[in-house]
């Protein structure tokens, strides 16, 4: 018999529920490992298995995975529940992006200093009402089905309910003007697995109270002062906030699912790419877009780019129904338009075969790819920090990079003893750790000085003929936020 899966995080419900909550969904039984002192803490971190000295971490399938979002994409595609081709994929993503950046405000919110609380409450529900609920009412009513995503549960079905659940907590009332979101949480929550889930005694967890969050301190040893954000930075991956900045049970699990299967088509070659027309993207001169503008280029993707340069330019994409959740960046690509990062992401990696052979070699990539979001993120706010903090934030992400990051892998590159993070081939991870080597150089050229395996993958990555013509002057790549990129794009979202 299969070993349960086996999940290992505080007593509480943190950035473990939505994994919880996805297994409970699958029918799938598993077992808990709870952290409640500092020293269980730090012998993981000893022992290794917490790949970024993060949890959450999942035991599953002969595998210890780490990053919330890494291990949800393993489970929902185990389990059926990803949809039935790439597009269908592409949306169950955008979706959970979307649910996940609205719980994250909530799980924030109880580590914030009692004073902003009821403010941070009231923040958290107006978002709620008027920017992500909408949203999934329109899909709703837009296809009039039963579910978010080709009339059949998934992950995105299982998630929004999640969401929705958790900011009635706060206010109960909060979809009285939703009544197809009502009528959704009354189906999804009728699901024999689910509604087993609900049930008192079940492994779900309540919300976080002052013990769970004092235990939490005490373990990560983060002060009471602290901005709630370190809770997101210390347990686990920082979220991918953009600029505003059948009704049964799933089907049988299938460890043969490949990522080709997940796909609506075969998968194209990188660098052999043609289509009815190119990718256009859309958002300022910089920022959130560039990791999509190095995977395109390295798949041999031409594509075109749409800059927003006013606030009025912005104002127009979300008043025409362009930007899902009010964001960007947004990407026009096959007939969508695809907003949220991640989901941007998996979308061309799968669809330009960067994305693995199989589900396991995809959750390492994904992994991998949220651990270098990590520190992506930390260095993206830098322009942002008042003047005063900008050198102790620096001085953070040299240590994280050298003792967090760039350790874990050199790590995994001498592990293996291949060119590649994964499969022995090109992948979203190698292009995206290339990426993010340039950039942490840019901060500091000494930085990569310990590091003989990543020097390597930085000069092999490099020399590929497409990420070297994207590497060349005048290629659609981007420089370093300066201070007049920064005053353009706080004008354009209205950022005093």
């Amino acid at each position: 018999m299969t070993a349960k899966p086996k999940l290992c995080y505080f007593r509480g419900r943190g950035r473990m529920e939505s994994i919880r909550w996805l297994l409970a969904a699958a029918g799938v039984e598993f077992e808990e490992e709870f952290i409640e002192t500092r020293e269980q803490y730090e012998k993981l971190q000893k022992d290794g298995r917490l790949l970024f000295g993060q949890v959450p971490l999942v035991e599953i399938d002969g595998m210890t995975l780490t990053q919330t979002r890494a291990i949800l994409s393993y489970l929902a595609a185990k389990y059926n529940l990803y949809g039935k081709d790439l597009k269908e994929t592409v949306r169950i993503d955008m979706y959970t992006d979307g649910t996940q950046d609205l719980m994250t405000m909530i799980m924030m919110a109880a580590f914030k200093p009692p004073e902003e609380k009821e403010e941070n409450i009231a923040l958290i529900v107006m978002k709620a009402k008027t920017r992500y609920f909408p949203a999934f009412e329109k899909i709703l009513k837009e296809h009039g089905e039963d579910f978010l995503v080709g009339n059949k549960l998934s992950w995105a079905d299982i998630q929004l309910l999640e969401a929705v659940l958790m900011v009635e907590e706060l206010k109960a009332s909060v979809l009285s003007d939703f009544p197809l979101l009502k009528a959704f949480k009354t189906r999804i929550s009728n699901i024999p697995t689910i509604k087993k889930f609900l049930q008192p005694g079940s492994q779900r967890k309540p919300p976080p109270d002052s013990h769970y969050v004092k235990v939490v301190r005490n373990i990560l040893q983060f002060e009471e002062t602290l901005n709630a954000s370190a809770v997101t930075g210390l347990t686990c991956e920082k979220p991918a906030q953009s600029w505003t900045h059948s009704s049964g049970p799933a089907s049988p699990p299938s460890d043969q699912v490949t990522s080709f299967q997940l796909r609506a088509d075969a998968p194209e070659k990188p660098g052999n790419c043609i289509m009815a027309g190119k990718p256009r993207l859309h958002y300022f001169n910089g920022g959130r877009m560039e990791s999509i503008r190095w995977l395109l280029a390295a798949a041999g993707v031409e594509f075109e780019e749409k800059f927003i340069e006013t606030p009025e330019d912005l104002d127009k994409l979300r008043n025409d129904g362009s930007l899902m959740f009010q964001q960007v960046p947004m990407v026009e690509i096959d007939g969508m338009k695809l907003v949220q990062s991640r989901a941007i992401l998996n979308y061309i990696a799968a669809k330009y075969n960067l994305y693995g052979r199989d589900i396991k070699e995809r959750a390492l990539i994904d992994m991998y790819t949220e651990g270098m979001a990590d520190l992506t993120e930390m260095i993206l706010h830098v322009p942002l920090c008042p003047p005063d903090e900008k050198d102790a934030k620096i001085n953070l992400i040299k240590e994280r990079t050298t003792n967090r990051y760039f350790l874990a892998f050199e790590k995994v590159l001498k592990s293996h003893g291949q060119d590649y993070l994964v499969g022995n081939r090109l992948s979203k991870a190698d292009i995206l750790l290339v990426e993010l080597l340039y950039i942490v150089e840019e901060l500091d050229p000494n930085l990569l000085a310990k590091f003989p395996l990543l020097k390597g993958l930085r000069t092999k990555i490099s020399n590929l003929p497409t990420v070297k013509k994207f590497l060349q002057p005048g290629s659609a790549r981007k420089p370093p936020l300066d201070e007049k990129s920064l005053a353009e794009a706080k004008k354009i979202f209205r950022i005093p």
